[in-house]
């Protein structure tokens, strides 16, 4: 029950940093784009020392439910997946080499003069044919 709660806080802080840290002032940041004046006259002529102290307030409450994700994770006995890997042991298991395939030689050219040698099975005459 607590786990759920803490994880629900968690993705909450976490939209809602990602929405301060866009709509702050800057370089041509994404706060200019969709409405840097909003915040100018909602916070009035300090919005940038408002956003700023908003950002370390939100980040902080990150870090927290963090650490209370990770405390509360490891005392209701979930593992982590580096512990459930097979431990290495001091021996190396060597993969087997795989079977090479090594391609035919081609075949010299035949006696007749031909530059391809006949196909498997063929027969091949040594009379001229007569005309």
């Amino acid at each position: 029950m607590m786990y759920g709660l803490v994880l629900v806080v968690h993705v909450l802080v976490a939209v809602f940093l990602i929405a301060v840290i866009l709509l702050q002032g800057g370089r041509g940041g994404l706060g200019e784009t969709l409405g840097g004046a909003a915040a100018q006259s909602l916070f009035g002529g300090g919005a940038n020392a408002v956003m700023t102290k908003l950002t370390a307030v939100v980040a902080g409450l990150f870090m927290v439910t963090c650490l209370s994700l990770a405390m509360l994770s490891s005392s209701r006995g979930r593992t982590s997946i580096m512990d459930q890997l097979a431990p290495v042991s001091g021996k190396s298991r060597q993969m087997p080499a795989p079977h090479a395939v090594i391609p035919a030689a081609p075949q010299p050219p035949t006696a007749s003069g031909g530059s391809s040698p006949a196909p498997a099975g063929a027969t091949t005459s040594t009379t001229p044919a007569t005309p």
